[in-house]
Parts: structure tokens; C-alpha cells; sequence
């Protein structure tokens, strides 16, 4: 049973703050450090102040806590009179068509993985949760949402926004941070129909999309504060045990996952004609020329939907492989760890498994990174910052879902969900 509230929201006054565009931001932990310093020159109270403060050490942590007090006193935060979800929409365009997510805003009750309830997709990094956990134990405050997803054939949620979503929001905003986006409020605040979204929530299960760090630092908080009360009745719910979440209907069209491809460096960087030899008793290697960005992605969509496992592999003088699984490595494949067929064959896994194992255990890795663009994965191999890239299909929802609920993990970065829920918006302060 996934337990789930309304909340008295803590947003921007737009009395105070005249166009909400220019203090929202996105998710803290896609914010590099050159946009970071954008976002600090858009406007003296753009978000990016509490989500990634200024200072060092512990400092950091309590100069956002005395700035969210700030805002608050000086009513440049306000909270919402009434409990309520959020209906939360959010368009954007992919080229020249427009598209949107719909989904709703509240607050979700922690709970560990092993319960069944809130489910990750992918592993995580400690060092990000515990930078995380120390600003969320100075500030008491959600400032980001954790975008999740659930299941509903019948749409029954999505019927009860009809009628509200005909009505004019209450917050409308662009993002001055991406132009490609823009995202609408409303409130939910009749008491039925927040019953009776609470009542068809309580037995769907939620997978984390974005967000599991957040996810996981405020499980740990929550763990850290009923150690320090010595909490005897685990059934009686304080308001750290929430968390602020994002609700959205996982067959909505618009959701996009992105592969996150891999860009690497080698120690002693053998050449490519040596990385593939290596990978040769597992792929069948095409030489390949770079036609263009849409051609890579095409042609990989195309040996999935034949049912064939590809990738790319871009090396110096724009050399480009095409390597596919043979099909008479099924059984060793599958030999080799002991999850199920479908885990298995998911490209991000292959990956892990055939490609970057291999080649770790012949040629030593410096260093790995991670992109959804392949503009910048095909621009870090040609101004030699990196050795190779290997590009690939991300799993579609589907798979995604089938995969979770099966109770395995994928490697960490497999998805990038896009776009992401914009942070600033709407935020969740427990002392309220």
C-alpha cells in the first residue's frame, strides 16, 4: 500500500516575484557548473541559491537554511492555505512538435525497497546522497521532486483532472533556463477528490524514474530522526517521513527515455582495431560510416525492432563500428550472471557485461562518463578528451517496468528520463 497526502505548498509569491520563469531550475543534479553560474545570474532568487548554496564545507548547508528563512519572512516564499495536490502539467517540444506529461504533485511516505512499495530502476553513487542528506538535515525541505511512475489501465485518475484542467492554472511559467519548456499548476483541493485519488493510489506500486537520490536521502533522514527520538510506534507518521513526489501514468505517450551513452578513457589507449579484436568472439562488427546524428540513432532502433542487440563504437579519425550480439552467444550470455533472460537482454546490460567487462579486463579504464547528446559524446572522442563512445538504445517504458517489478536493478545512469520536472515550482517544508 503506497500511502500518499496533499501538502500546503511552499511557492514563489508572484506578488513578490514578478516572473517565476527566471528563479526556477532544473533538477540539481543536471546542473553543470557553467549553467550553475547562469542560473546565479538570472536572479537574485533563483532556486539555485538552496539547492546548491554557496559556501564551504557545512557552511553551504546552513546558508541555504538561512535564506529559505529569509524568503519565508520576507514573503518571498509563501505557503498554501489549504492541503492540496497539485496537477501537474509539462510541454515541451521535440523538434518542431509539441508534446506534454500529465501527472499530479503530493507528498509520498518513505519506504525501504524491501517493502515492495516505492521501487528504484538503477543503482546509485553514496557521495551524491550524502551531499544531499546534510542540506536536507539544515533546511527540513523538499526543494526538488522525485519523478515517479504508476500504473493505471483505466485512467481513473486522469478523469478526476478533466474538469479541473479546463480551468485557467494557477501557475504558469515557461522556463527561462530552456525555452523548449513550459509548465502548468492547478490545485486539487476538494476533499473527495483527494480521498479518492489517496484511495486509488493506496495499491499501486510507484518506480522511481528520476530522483533516486532524493528518494534515498530522505529514507535516510527519516531513519536518522527516528534514531534520534528513539520512535517506539513505527506507525504514527511525522511529516519528515514524506517525501514531495511527482505522480505520472506511465502509457502517457510523451515520456521519453534517452540512453545515457558511454564515453571513455583508457589509461595506455590500445587503438580501436584493438578493442574490437578483444570483442569480436562476442559481436558481429560492421564498418560504418557517420552519416549523420539521426542516421545513429535510426539505425540502432532498427536492429532492436528486428530483435537484434546493437551498438555503436566511435574511435579516433571518426573511424564508427556497428557491432550486434550473434545470436550464438545466448548461451554463454546467459550463462554468465544469474538474472533472467529478459534482464539480460537489455542493451544497457549487454553492455556491462559483454562490452565494458571485456574490455576492462584487457585494457585498463581511467575513467567513464556519461551523456544523453550525442553531440557531446561524438565531440569528447574528436577533441581527444575521451578514447571511444559507445552509443545505444535506452529500454522503452515497458521494458522498464517489466524489469523493475521483476526486482532487478540496471546499472547506474541506464535512463535519462526526459524532459525533467523543473525544481522551484512547488516545494514541501516538513515544519509545516
Amino acid at each position: 500500500m503506497v500511502d500518499i497526502l496533499p501538502l500546503n505548498g511552499l511557492f514563489y509569491n508572484e506578488n513578490k516575484i514578478r516572473n517565476i520563469s527566471n528563479v526556477i531550475s532544473p533538477p540539481y543534479d543536471v546542473i553543470s557548473p557553467p549553467f550553475e553560474k547562469m542560473l546565479y545570474n538570472l536572479d537574485p532568487y533563483n532556486i539555485i541559491n538552496l539547492i546548491l548554496p554557496k559556501g564551504s564545507n557545512k557552511e553551504k548547508y546552513k546558508n541555504s537554511n538561512k535564506i529559505l528563512n529569509n524568503w519565508i519572512e520576507n514573503n518571498i516564499l509563501k505557503f498554501d492555505n489549504e492541503k492540496c495536490f497539485y496537477i501537474f502539467e509539462e510541454n515541451f517540444y521535440l523538434g518542431s512538435k509539441r508534446k506534454k506529461i500529465l501527472g499530479f504533485i503530493g507528498i509520498t511516505k518513505t519506504e525501504p525497497y524491501s517493502k515492495l512499495k516505492i521501487i528504484p530502476h538503477e543503482q546509485t553513487i553514496l557521495k551524491l546522497k550524502q551531499d544531499r542528506l546534510n542540506l536536507l538535515a539544515s533546511c527540513g525541505t523538499n526543494y526538488g521532486l522525485v519523478y515517479t511512475l504508476y500504473n493505471d489501465n483505466q485512467n481513473k485518475i486522469l478523469d478526476i483532472f478533466k474538469n479541473i484542467v479546463q480551468k485557467k492554472p494557477f501557475i504558469y511559467t515557461p522556463a527561462e533556463y530552456d525555452s523548449s519548456l513550459s509548465f502548468k499548476l492547478w490545485r486539487i483541493s476538494n476533499i473527495s477528490d483527494i480521498e479518492e485519488i489517496k484511495k486509488i493510489m493506496r495499491d499501486k506500486k510507484l518506480i522511481i524514474a528520476d530522483g533516486h537520490h532524493r528518494y534515498e536521502t530522505s529514507l535516510a533522514y527519516k531513519e536518522e530522526c527516528d534514531s534520534l527520538k528513539n520512535k517506539s510506534n513505527q506507525s504514527l507518521s511525522n511529516p519528515e517521513d514524506f517525501i514531495l513526489t511527482l505522480y505520472i501514468e506511465s502509457s502517457q505517450k510523451d515520456i521519453l527515455i534517452y540512453p545515457n551513452y558511454r564515453i571513455i578513457k583508457f589509461k595506455n589507449y590500445p587503438g580501436l582495431e584493438n578493442i574490437l579484436e578483444k570483442l569480436n568472439i562476442y559481436f558481429n562488427i560492421e564498418t560504418e560510416i557517420l552519416k549523420s546524428y539521426k542516421y545513429l540513432e535510426k539505425r540502432l532502433l532498427q536492429s532492436k525492432s528486428k530483435g537484434l542487440r546493437s551498438f555503436f563504437i566511435y574511435g579516433e579519425d571518426k573511424k564508427l563500428y556497428l557491432l550486434t550480439l550473434k545470436s550464438s552467444i545466448g548461451d554463454i550470455y546467459s550463462n554468465k550472471k544469474p538474472f533472467s533472460g529478459e534482464y539480460l537482454n537489455l542493451d544497457v546490460n549487454i553492455l556491462h557485461n559483454l562490452i565494458l567487462e571485456e574490455i576492462e579486463t584487457q585494457f585498463k579504464i581511467e575513467k567513464i562518463d556519461f551523456t544523453h547528446s550525442l553531440d557531446r559524446a561524438i565531440e569528447n572522442i574528436d577533441n581527444q578528451k575521451f578514447d571511444i563512445g559507445i552509443l545505444l538504445n535506452a529500454p522503452t517504458v515497458k521494458e522498464l517496468e517489466r524489469i523493475c517489478m521483476s526486482g532487478h536493478l540496471m546499472p547506474h545512469k541506464s535512463t535519462y528520463f526526459y524532459p525533467k520536472p523543473c525544481t522551484g515550482l512547488v516545494m514541501y517544508k516538513f515544519d509545516r
